[in-house]
């Protein structure tokens, strides 16, 4: 099968009143083993934030994500993936930090998040293609052509 995502770039931050270690494991959530790069900043009132980021560029890792979450929330994607996808054929999904943190991928439209970022392989690059290839994945996932991680249970 031709390879239809191309990678996954998952982001947060860590406020300086949190846990590092939780909000990393929110973040392994989401990229698993792939490693965590960290780089420091600091916010408008110059107070420190930390911020935490992955890359997965296997497509099997990346199709790993979609199937952790609901069918609901990957319901939700397809409705407004023409939303969700920016003209360099990246679909923008925000996932509930506090939620991965207790190993759960739920949708958030709140401020405290993982921002995941999936490169689609479209070609040309055009957003309405990537926005039809999105569709074709999650509708394979809905119709059982890739086994999801609930039903295997």
């Amino acid at each position: 099968m031709t390879r239809r995502l191309s990678s996954l770039h998952a982001r947060t931050i860590c406020h300086a009143t949190e846990d590092i270690a939780k909000v990393e494991q929110a973040l392994r959530t989401v990229v698993g083993d792939a490693p965590i790069e960290r780089s420091r900043t600091e916010g408008h009132f110059g107070n420190a934030i930390e911020v935490l980021e992955s890359t997965l560029k296997d497509e099997d890792l990346i199709m790993g994500v979609l199937e952790r979450m609901t069918d609901e929330d990957l319901a939700n994607v397809g409705t407004t993936l023409a939303m969700r996808t920016d003209d360099a054929c990246q679909v923008f999904i925000r996932l509930d930090k506090q939620r991965a943190y207790h190993e759960e991928l739920r949708l958030s439209d709140g401020e405290d998040v993982v921002a995941v970022r999936i490169k689609v392989r479209a070609f040309p690059a055009k957003p309405e293609l990537a926005t039809e290839i999105m569709r074709g994945v999650l509708g394979d996932m809905a119709a059982g052509r890739r086994p999801r991680a609930d039903r295997a249970r």
